[in-house]
């Protein structure tokens, strides 16, 4: 269940993201891949991401909470926010380009969105080092499992 000032503080956490400001650091915990379909286009595959949130929802072991944030059909844009249990905000972002889609998950910050004035903490605390446990890389691998297109990861 997602708490007040999570839904709250959550916009605010995505747009700064001050768990990406450090280079090298932001690798422990964020994934991005290279998704391609045989079977339907770059567009139709948006479509499809946003119409399997549901059922990654249901099909989530650790208790996260899907919402989504944005659907930008023009640009070719998707963004999830996946609450932790612990209100952790992880952020899920899908970009057309060409006929693929770069898929991209990282937590947004180090303490989670359920402690008052978290955002303003997380930007103080940028630097501090935190691992993700490849939750964000499982998190994208049960998207692609669920979603009704075949898709396939071109990094791996």
């Amino acid at each position: 269940m997602v708490c007040i000032t999570s839904l709250i503080q959550a916009p605010i956490q995505s747009f700064l993201r001050p768990a990406m400001w450090l280079p090298g650091c932001n690798r422990l915990h964020s994934h991005t891949e290279t998704w391609r379909s045989d079977s339907v286009g770059a567009d139709s595959l948006l479509e499809d991401i946003v119409n399997s949130v549901p059922d990654l929802m249901e099909s989530d072991i650790t208790g996260a909470t899907y919402v989504v944030n944005k659907v930008d059909e023009e640009r070719g844009f998707v963004r999830i926010f996946a609450f932790t249990w612990a209100n952790w905000l992880d952020v899920m972002e899908f970009t057309m380009r060409g006929n693929k889609i770069q898929a991209r998950s990282f937590s947004s910050g180090f303490l989670p969105l359920s402690v008052p004035f978290a955002v303003i903490f997380n930007c103080v605390l940028f630097w501090m080092p935190f691992y993700d446990i490849k939750y964000n890389r499982a998190r994208l691998d049960a998207l692609r499992e669920v979603m009704s297109a075949d898709v396939i990861s071109q990094d791996k």
